[in-house]
């Protein structure tokens, strides 16, 4: 006689994937599937998908390089350079694999210039993650992709022991490479004076900083209790060129959910629940 092992936890993973996809799907999204594998020509890879590689797990067949999917953003904007989604708003659910290990996501994109679209979106999100997942955000942290090239320059950002540095929050790294810029001093600063001193210090990222607070009043309104601003986050991919947030819940030192502006076919915005 076969028997069958009960697991209520893979139950409730597949009942949130369902509930997520239907209450978005309510609001307007259409729902999306993508393929696990990914395929790549070599002549066609960019830089992104160079320097993402080591981190997926790839193997090469009669020429074609294959990998597990690394990240949805990624895949999308791939399969939109590729191909056309008519959809304004889209909405997924899946796994994702990097550096040997395997996490699933429950996320949403919104192909549209209006931010309004996109802090709509995101409330949404926030809402459903405190009332369908009792797992309400507490913490954000939001940064926006142009603040540093408009603070050092385009040509340092660029430069990798710059960066290694801003990752490795290394003061005495970027006091080396940077010499006395005014960055260093505001790094050392409580996170709530930051934005007050980049006002001053840097008059030509106002519009930068306005956008910011927009998206923090979304968050706020959200019911997300802390908002701390990061001036030296970098993007992963060279599609991310807008705000970029990421949501702790209480007592988690790493994210529960994160996401972005990006430029796909034109401006758009992501998130996704780490689960």
């Amino acid at each position: 006689m076969t028997s069958f092992i009960y697991n209520p936890a893979l139950i409730r993973q597949k009942q949130l994937e369902v509930e997520f996809l239907s209450f978005f799907h309510g609001h307007g999204f259409d729902i999306i599937d993508l393929p696990v594998v990914e395929t790549f020509d070599w002549p066609g890879m960019t830089e992104d998908d160079l320097r993402l590689m080591p981190q997926r797990e790839s193997w090469v067949q009669n020429g074609t390089v294959h990998a597990l999917r690394h990240d949805w953003t990624n895949a999308i904007v791939r399969y939109l350079h590729k191909y056309k989604i008519e959809a304004e708003r889209a909405v997924y659910s899946g796994p994702v694999f990097h550096s040997g290990s395997e996490t699933r996501q429950l996320g949403m994109e919104v192909f549209s210039e209006s931010t309004s679209r996109q802090t709509e979106a995101l409330s949404l999100m926030i809402g459903f993650m405190d009332e369908q997942m009792n797992d309400r955000p507490r913490t954000a942290v939001i940064s926006h992709y142009a603040l540093l090239p408009m603070i050092l320059g385009e040509e340092k950002v660029a430069d990798p022991a710059i960066r290694r540095a801003l990752s490795q929050r290394s003061t005495s790294a970027l006091r080396q490479l940077l010499g006395d810029h005014p960055l260093l001093d505001l790094i050392g600063d409580q996170p709530e004076s930051q934005v007050h001193k980049l006002r001053s210090a840097f008059p030509e990222i106002r519009g930068v900083l306005g956008e910011l607070t927009g998206w923090e009043e979304t968050l706020r309104e959200a019911g997300v209790e802390a908002v701390y601003p990061d001036i030296t986050a970098l993007p992963s991919q060279s599609y991310y060129d807008g705000v970029f947030i990421r949501l702790y819940g209480s007592g988690r030192t790493t994210p529960i959910a994160s996401g972005g502006q990006y430029t796909a076919r034109s401006k758009a915005f992501g998130m996704g629940i780490f689960y």
